[in-house]
């Protein structure tokens, strides 16, 4: 039985390029290397959510070469999302290339003439990308199977569009039917912490000590101050951060502010006002992961950041808006969403500016999220399993 509830492919395509990668893989000799390249999504969120299958696919594939005598090497590849593996062990990706830094990705020739070299055993596309899908084709690769958005799936063995949300749910599942294919009929979603130990990114402590931090617990904060994307703010915006770093520093715990770097102006300018560490544009993706995992726990808006800080398997919270959680929540073992009551009781009101900025529904909802609701949710999960 098949533990993808959503979705089932027609049988007669389930496990069919399982058996091609076995076919293909008998053709390594004994105590030899193939290499299966794996392109993954642009953005942090899509990407993350994608690594169940990924890692899935990996699991039992990398279990039946070694019991032929036989390695596989996984290289990812993609933009500049990909770069949370650069420093990742062998153990997780052998190889890390991102699209800025890798020449072949830019054109598909360059990248055709780079696998003839190589000589890869498959390529698994989880983005969109045409230049993959032909380069995969014009290289002959083994075993080719892709997201079937665009003109140029017959390049692949196999593809298919993302499913729609009605028919699968969650978007972990949008990607069940390649899984299968890839992996068998019965494989199932695999989720693998992303541990600091296992990414690599240690260092962003050195920076929080660089910062002022002196040692102690601290929790990220992981607010969204951009205008151009207001469903995926909390309302009304600095006042909900402000009150959360007040609630960490009365419990002694140093609040640190994290985003990218068109962010960094505006979080600066919050950890100031609350008394906070803003390491916003200063740190690598790996850094992040690193600081994620070492924190007692993240509160954050819908966005990549939420979804990081679920993979490490640490407390997380995350504010809802526009998103839906039976869609978007984020991977983990220890995750709560909150979601405001649109017609309730303002836990901060909305004036001036920030009305204008707060029209729609779901905008006004997420200004009925105390922050003391969120600090108590992320307190209880932080102490789940001590006495």
């Amino acid at each position: 039985m098949s533990l993808f509830p959503f979705h089932r492919p027609r049988q007669v395509q389930a496990g069919a390029g399982f058996l091609r990668f076995q076919e293909a893989l008998r053709a390594v000799p004994p105590g030899g290397e193939a290499h299966v390249w794996v392109r993954l999504p642009v953005q942090l969120g899509d990407m993350v959510m994608a690594l169940p299958s990924l890692f899935t696919v990996k699991h039992i594939w990398e279990a039946w070469a070694q019991a032929q005598g036989k390695r596989l090497r996984f290289t990812v590849m993609g933009k500049p999302s990909a770069s949370l593996f650069q420093e990742s062990v062998p153990q997780v990706f052998a190889a890390c290339h991102v699209d800025a830094t890798f020449p072949a990705a830019g054109s598909p020739l360059r990248l055709m003439r780079h696998w003839q070299e190589h000589k890869p055993l498959a390529i698994i596309n989880y983005s969109k990308s045409d230049r993959i899908k032909l380069a995969a084709w014009l290289s002959r690769v083994p075993v080719r199977a892709g997201i079937g958005d665009g003109g140029i799936t017959w390049c692949y063995h196999y593809s298919h569009p993302y499913l729609p949300f009605h028919q699968v749910g969650h978007r972990v599942f949008r990607l069940a039917p390649m899984t299968q294919w890839l992996a068998g009929p019965e494989a199932a979603p695999r989720l693998e912490l992303l541990g600091s130990e296992r990414f690599g990114g240690l260092s962003v402590l050195d920076q929080l000590r660089a910062q002022g931090w002196e040692g102690g617990p601290y929790v990220v904060f992981g607010p969204n101050p951009l205008q151009r994307s207001p469903e995926r703010r909390w309302f009304p915006l600095d006042a909900p951060w402000l009150r959360l770093a007040e609630l960490a520093r009365r419990d002694g715990i140093t609040p640190v502010l994290v985003g990218g770097p068109e962010s960094r102006e505006e979080l600066d300018r919050l950890a100031l006002a609350s008394g906070g560490i803003s390491l916003a544009g200063r740190t690598t993706l790996p850094q992040l992961m690193a600081l994620l995992a070492h924190g007692m726990g993240t509160i954050a808006v819908d966005t990549g950041i939420a979804h990081l800080a679920a993979a490490t398997g640490q407390p997380t919270v995350v504010v809802f808006g526009f998103g839906s959680e039976f869609l978007d929540l984020p991977c983990g073992p220890r995750v709560v969403s909150l979601r405001g009551d649109p017609a309730g009781s303002p836990a901060y009101p909305l004036t001036g500016e920030t009305m204008r900025l707060a029209t729609a529904p779901w905008s006004v909802a997420t200004s009925r999220i105390p922050a003391e609701r969120a600090w108590g949710i992320l307190g209880y999960l932080a102490g789940e399993g001590s006495d």
